[in-house]
């Protein structure tokens, strides 16, 4: 447990009992002996003495290295032209037994009888009475470097007013790009998908086969653009320096926060692959991601690496949270004199705060307030994600 904790964990024994209502029985009992903060540290204070500095001071007094995160230029970037390619299809499942569209539904009577035309059997649509038959979209992705004869997995959806497509059997169906041309050709049975209460929706696992690869251009007038997943100018800047310092006679140009174009050194063109190749395994430090997502309908915070918090006093019942030298007797903070102020250092983090918050006992909605109250007066120096 690191010393923040340390500290943090001393104050929160004095806001549990606050929670629990038994401030008085606190008070009532010997206060415990002040620890001396070191010179120049702000602690952690409260109504009964103050608490060790909780900002990562080492026993000595030095001040805690974090170490810098690396990461593979792989992991934080791709390849401008290797893309995936969306593929649809209007296919037909059969099978069913009773659970297919309704004999009314033109498309499924049109379908039917394209069907039986194409094998030389012909009837009209108002033959079609069956509800063992479902009318269904088919969708698939594409992987970059595909060939012809790899099985991809495909998606099926109801188009009419089938209730279960479960167990099925997609039928032959034609997988067509944005172009109009057929890339893929899907068929097989149907399964149920990870959310089993949706029964119109269902997978055909490597249910389509490859009939036609996409020419991947990965390298155009000599240049290789590497694009960020998560543009940022820092990052950007980063990527560059990093393989200017691998290849310094490498023409390397940050066109912006989410581009950086290479030019592909003379002496490496005959090998493109093994260029590109040498360019992901780099490694680099990123900038740290300055958002905090929250989703109030499940409780969960996500909060990205050393999002700080401002000066705030944030006021929760009958306890009271004071983040950095906030003037507690300032009218601003509505300080009441029968709530008691436990103040964190001007360096806590958003992760800093919701530890306390968790360890005292608030629930995950009302952190999640609070966190949107902090953005909402300007505290939170971050982005603040609400799903």
């Amino acid at each position: 447990m690191t010393t923040r904790r340390l500290a943090l964990a001393a104050a929160l024994a004095l806001v549990i009992a606050l929670f629990a209502g038994g401030f008085a029985a606190a008070q009532a009992a010997p206060p415990p002996a002040a620890p001396t903060t070191p010179q120049g540290a702000q602690g952690v204070t409260g109504a009964q003495g103050a608490l060790p500095a909780a900002g990562g001071a080492a026993a000595g007094g030095a001040p805690a290295e974090t170490e810098a995160l690396t990461v593979r230029l792989a992991d934080l970037a791709y390849i401008q032209g290797v893309r995936d390619n969306q593929l649809v299809g209007v296919g037909l499942v059969t099978g069913l037994a009773g659970r297919g569209d309704t004999s009314n539904s033109v498309i499924l009577q049109k379908a039917v009888a394209n069907l039986a035309s194409a094998f030389g059997i012909q009837v009209t649509q108002s033959d079609i009475r069956s509800r063992n038959c479902a009318v269904v979209t088919v969708t698939a992705t594409l992987p970059p470097f595909a060939r012809p004869g790899d099985p991809i997995p495909v998606t099926v959806s109801s188009i009419g007013d089938a209730t279960d497509l479960r167990g099925g059997i997609l039928l032959q169906t034609n997988l067509r790009a944005a172009n109009g041309q057929v890339y893929a050709v899907a068929q097989g049975s149907v399964a149920s998908t990870d959310n089993t209460s949706v029964r119109t929706v269902g997978e055909v696992p490597d249910g389509a086969i490859v009939e036609r690869g996409v020419d991947t251009s990965f390298v155009n007038a000599g240049k290789v653009a590497i694009i960020l997943r998560n543009p940022d100018f820092i990052t950007a800047a980063a990527t560059a320096a990093a393989i200017r310092k691998a290849y310094p006679a490498a023409q390397v140009t940050a066109v912006d926060g989410a581009e950086v174009d290479v030019a592909v050194p003379p002496d490496r063109s005959a090998d493109p692959v093994g260029f590109i190749a040498s360019l992901e395994q780099l490694t680099l430090t990123p900038d740290m991601s300055g958002k905090v997502v929250v989703n109030p309908r499940t409780g969960v915070v996500v909060v990205g690496q050393n999002v700080r918090i401002g000066k705030v006093a944030v006021s929760y019942k009958n306890a009271r949270i004071t983040i950095g030298s906030t003037d507690i007797e300032s009218p601003y903070y509505g300080l009441n004199q029968g709530k008691n102020p436990f103040v964190i250092n001007n360096t806590a983090t958003v992760n800093d705060l919701v530890e306390v918050l968790q360890d005292a006992g608030v629930s995950g909605d009302t952190i999640i307030e609070i966190l949107k109250a902090i953005d909402r007066a300007g505290a939170l120096y971050g982005k603040l994600i609400v799903m």
